[in-house]
């Protein structure tokens, strides 16, 4: 039978055992944390030493993009002035064709306006003509008809006088054959001899008077069909 310990003693190994652990513990915690510390030390001098490479590369890059930019622009500017002076060339030349373009439509109009007004003016003339002459053969037929109508005129007015005389002479005989009749009847106002007629006295005061008819007018009427 194996011969015990005494309690103090196992108490005392337990001890012993449990700061041998502890420190271990402690020791493997101190090297875990130094190699963290070291491990972030190396992350960060790593993430710093990146940065510094993207500035580095930014730099360089936005230096290219910058070079690149100015000699872009640079092109640009200069192909701008080429095309500008192109532009200007083509505006100029496009501008003389139509100036010239623009004179040549219009001295083509001038020659049609002068072809036109030329016509017109014949036409004028000949039309102008044509109604002066007609005007004159109507001024021609009126002077006819008015030298036509005042000999008309003429006849009507002589035939007139003359029937008028014929007229007052064959009132005059019978006024007078009838106041010679008037002066052989009876004193006494006897109304049973004869007496003359008055249509007796010349033959005129009953229908003898025969009118002067114008040569222009007819003595009868015409027959319309």
């Amino acid at each position: 039978m194996a011969e015990e310990r005494p309690a103090g003693e196992i108490l005392g190994n337990a001890s012993r055992q449990v700061a041998q652990i502890v420190k271990a513990a402690e020791q493997a915690a101190n090297e875990l944390l130094e190699q963290t510390e070291a491990r972030a030390d190396a992350r960060i001098a790593e993430a710093a030493r990146a940065a510094d490479n993207r500035v580095t590369a930014a730099e360089r890059e936005a230096t290219e993009l910058l070079t690149d930019a100015r000699r872009k622009a640079a092109v640009l500017h200069t192909t701008a002035e080429s095309d500008a002076a192109r532009i200007r060339e083509e505006a100029t030349r496009e501008g003389a064709a139509v100036v010239e373009e623009s004179r040549r439509q219009a001295d083509e109009v001038q020659k049609i306006s002068e072809v036109f007004a030329s016509q017109t003016r014949e036409g004028a003339e000949a039309e102008a003509s044509k109604q002066i002459r007609r005007a004159r053969e109507l001024a021609a037929e009126v002077f006819g008809d008015g030298t036509e109508m005042s000999h008309n005129l003429r006849q009507l007015s002589d035939s007139l006088r003359r029937n008028a005389e014929i007229l007052l002479s064959d009132v005059t005989s019978a006024h007078r054959a009838l106041t010679a009749k008037i002066e052989v009847v009876d004193p006494r106002g006897d109304d049973d001899g004869p007496r003359a007629s008055p249509a007796g006295a010349g033959g005129t005061a009953g229908g003898g008077f025969e009118p002067d008819i114008p040569e222009f007018i007819p003595s009868r009427p015409r027959r319309t069909r």
